[in-house]
């Protein structure tokens, strides 16, 4: 019995053990659960490190892109690059991923430490962009930005502040890197850049019916996007000057997809094959055969339209993304070769072992390729010149391309197709007529020479009248014979040394130009009087204005020739709504002053600012600058957005100032000379007043917005001055000194 009961207590020991063991292993695996718990959330919490932000992207962002299936996808058009420059040879870009280790690993020993955005910002940021699949080039352009892009920017606004402390970063000069919709320069519409053309907005019309109806309508308009590529590269330096490094295109999954561009792009004669398909008006009957076609097609079509905005930026590269892949070009010396690279980070940064390599994900990749870019130079406008002069436009063959097809053709493998053919020849019509207008106006063998003047140099460059340019051009031979003849390609070339001496050029003054433009004497304080009478050496002016627009219409026509009389300014910031600005001198004479220069749409405007100017005849070279009249440039002028065909031309204004306070009784004196003259500026902006310190006061500029005022209310209002004759004074003879005390007051 007590042998029973001793047992029955130790197994009741034991069974309390048993409890007491597994409650404090229960605690225990509490306090482990618990304290996992704290660690993840102080984990998910805290900054992360470079190759920790790279693989949370690339597993939480990249990876998650689904493409929805074709049938669903929205239809949208195809990519339009007529009239757009395209390279003739497609190669492998060589020593790609060996520049791309480098740069990478500049920026792993720059951003060492915990400082990159945590795991709940990519988690927050993967829940907002992958919310659908993607069926559209703007559901791509949300997912690059949110899962590429943006990554980027912060890399680099960790790496920007720490690079000068990296040996390797310390040559970049690079602060940081955006990736924005605008490139920092004139813009000019237009609505075939895109695979969707043009913008819909909705908008709520009131429907009129009866008195007081709250009843709306909802309609549908058309808004012309704006020239250039999806999204312009933004560099800005440790001083903090910004530029557009590259552009960027993106392109719809479902229309192309990763395998296409690898197919497509192993062909090195891509763009003949393309080219001379079009240009047959052939396609064939076979399906699989026309399938490859068109995918052919596609994938030019898209490398044509980047490598466009390339030359148009003047920049060594490019950036193209269709889904989970990364197409990152190259321009050399020679801009009829364009180099590639194709990234598909889903495939590359899966390494053997399941992990994912930091290096071949999409982030790193861009990352990388922005630091690449900061050791190209970039294109010099010498550069560009040249190869404007050498490129072909789409559907315009190369010279080499003709006389011969891209491969056998059976009579049974193809037939004609009228709809498809007639479209393709009359757009290769359109180009053809375009390239020899161009050519004749360019060649300074096919242009007469209309001035007789013997010592003008500038005659043998093109000819001096617009009559006579028309002629030539109408008498110009068919491109491609001669194209490549005079152009050479060689190593890249920088400014010369024209170009430089226009740089360092001062503007001429305010009284030199009106002088020039009444026919008066010579400015004495001009620094270019010396130019001005180096041909005469006389008191007077050589010549009138009527010559000098003359003179200029044959200096700014032959393409590099006319880089020693002008110069961009818009890289300065010097730009806005419809017009840029730039720095022109005539070759002979020296005269200098600015030119605002537009694009085709917006010549009306600029046309309409002339009139203005004309109006205010009187205050002109006191109050506004000296206008000298408009031109049309036969060869437009290229900028990274448009293309400048139009200038009025004027006297420099001067520098931005600070005005403290509103500036009201300075609105208020030019409201009142402008009214004595007809004419309401309706842009009073402090951007648009300058100060001349030749004049010792501000100038006024900018009238593209202005009203010019019927006459008889400038009667009205002449009598009315009269009437306030002891309030007012008349505009032409108010003097401003430069220790004027109201000036003094308004400009800090």
């Amino acid at each position: 019995m007590l042998m029973t009961d001793r047992d029955d207590e130790i197994r009741e020991l034991r069974r309390q053990l048993e409890a007491a063991n597994e409650r404090e292993k229960a605690a225990q695996e509490r306090e482990e659960a618990a304290r996992q718990r704290e660690e993840s959330l102080r984990r998910d919490q805290r900054n992360t490190s470079y190759h920790e932000y790279l693989r949370l992207c690339h597993e939480e962002l990249f990876m998650t892109l689904t493409v929805q299936d074709k049938a669903r996808s929205s239809s949208g058009g195809t990519t339009d690059v007529t009239g757009k420059y395209y390279p003739l040879t497609l190669r492998p870009w060589d020593g790609f991923l060996d520049g791309q280790r480098r740069c990478h690993t500049i920026i792993e020993e720059t951003v060492p430490e915990l400082l990159l955005p945590s795991r709940n910002d990519v988690r927050a940021v993967a829940r907002a962009s992958n919310k659908r699949p993607v069926a559209s080039e703007e559901d791509l352009r949300t997912f690059e930005h949110l899962a590429i892009e943006d990554p980027v920017e912060n890399v680099f606004a960790v790496f920007g502040p720490r690079s000068q402390t990296c040996p390797g970063g310390q040559e970049l000069d690079c602060k940081a890197i955006t990736f924005e919709n605008h490139c920092l320069s004139l813009t000019e519409p237009d609505d075939t850049d895109s695979d969707d053309g043009d913008i819909d907005e909705i908008f709520v019309k009131p429907m009129h019916r009866q008195p007081g109806s709250k009843k709306r309508m909802a309609l549908h308009r058309r808004i012309p996007r704006k020239r250039g590529p999806d999204k312009w590269a933004i560099r800005t330096t440790l001083a903090g000057e910004k530029y557009a490094a590259f552009p960027g295109e993106y392109k719809a999954a479902h229309k192309i997809p990763a395998e296409s561009f690898q197919k497509a792009m192993c062909k090195e004669d891509l763009f003949t094959r393309v080219i001379l398909k079009i240009s047959s008006g052939k396609v064939s009957t076979d399906g699989e055969t026309r399938l490859q076609e068109q995918m052919e097609e596609t994938v030019a079509k898209a490398l044509a339209q980047t490598f466009h905005y390339m030359i148009h930026l003047g920049s060594s590269c490019g950036y193209l993304t269709a889904g989970k892949a990364l197409i990152f070009l190259h321009i050399e010396d020679d801009p009829t070769v364009l180099y590639h690279h194709i990234s598909q980070p889903d495939i590359d940064a899966k390494g053997l072992d399941g992990t994912v390599d930091p290096f071949y994900t999409a982030v790193a990749q861009l990352a990388a390729f922005c630091l690449q870019t900061c050791r190209e130079p970039g294109k010099s406008n010498l550069w560009k010149e040249k190869a404007i002069l050498r490129l072909s436009k789409w559907p315009q063959p190369y010279t080499e391309m003709r006389g011969g097809t891209t491969e056998e053709e059976s009579p049974q493998s193809i037939h004609s197709a009228s709809s498809y053919a007639g479209s393709v020849t009359a757009a290769q019509k359109l180009t053809v007529q375009l390239r020899q207008r161009t050519r004749a106006s360019c060649n300074p063998q096919q242009q007469p020479d209309a001035d007789n003047d013997t010592s003008d140099e500038e005659s043998a460059g093109g000819a001096s009248r617009r009559s006579h340019g028309l002629q030539a051009s109408l008498e110009a031979k068919a491109p491609g014979s001669n194209k490549r003849k005079d152009i050479t390609s060689g190593s890249e070339e920088g400014p010369s040394n024209e170009e430089l001496e226009l740089e360092s050029r001062p503007y001429c003054t305010q009284d030199c130009l009106l002088g020039l433009k009444r026919n008066q004497f010579l400015d004495e304080k001009c620094p270019n009087v010396a130019l001005h009478r180096s041909i005469t050496g006389s008191m007077a002016h050589p010549i009138n204005a009527a010559r000098l627009l003359d003179l200029l219409h044959k200096d700014l026509t032959p393409p590099v020739r006319r880089l020693c009389s002008i110069r961009p300014l818009d890289g300065c910031g010097k730009y806005g709504r419809t017009g840029a600005l730039f720095k022109i001198s005539s070759r002979r004479y020296g005269y200098t002053f600015v030119g605002k220069g537009t694009f085709a749409a917006a010549v009306g405007s600029l046309e309409h600012e002339e009139k203005v100017y004309r109006r205010m005849e009187p205050l002109q070279g006191h109050h506004v600058p000296v206008c000298l009249g408009s031109i049309a440039l036969v060869t437009p002028f290229t900028l990274p957005a448009a293309d400048i065909v139009h200038m009025l031309l004027m006297a420099w204004a001067g520098d931005a100032v600070t005005i403290k306070g509103n500036g009201l009784s300075e609105w208020l004196r030019f409201r009142q000379l402008l009214l004595t003259c007809g004419v309401i500026h309706n842009d009073m902006r402090q951007e648009n007043l300058l100060w001349n310190s030749e004049r010792g006061h501000l100038l006024l500029i900018d009238f593209d917005l202005a009203t010019i005022l019927p006459d008889m209310r400038q009667t009205q209002l002449k009598r009315l001055s009269k009437k306030r004759k002891r309030h007012l004074h008349d505009p032409v003879t108010i003097k401003y000194s430069t220790g004027s005390n109201w000036y003094q007051q308004l400009i800090t």
